[in-house]
């Protein structure tokens, strides 16, 4: 299942405008939060869900990390943001284009 998994991933990383949902903003009066996955340009792992208090004058947070799942770092930051929206915060997606590069 995981070779599947690589696969796919593959191919949707190999085409160009893609969207890709890996950053989201919370907001609850003039705080503001953000957890983004950061991971390679060209890979899905390693992965790092990373937690920013931008108001607050805290320093990132890295929350976990995973090395070889590929799903690890999505699945955490996805419940993280359901128990932020259960807090009372209202996140938003932030979703940036993906470009490919072309070997010569």
């Amino acid at each position: 299942m995981n070779k599947i998994t690589n696969l796919l991933l593959g191919l949707m990383l190999s085409m160009p405008g893609l969207a890709i949902a890996d950053s989201w903003s919370c907001s609850m009066g003039n705080d503001v939060r953000e957890v983004h996955i950061e991971r390679p340009a060209d890979a899905y792992v390693p992965c790092e869900v990373v937690y920013r208090k931008l108001t607050e004058g805290v320093e990132d947070q890295s929350l976990w990390n995973a090395q070889n799942d590929d799903s690890y770092c999505e699945e955490k930051a996805n419940g993280f943001i359901a128990k932020l929206e259960g807090w009372g915060w209202v996140c938003r997606e932030t979703v940036r284009e993906e470009e490919t590069v072309e070997e010569s």
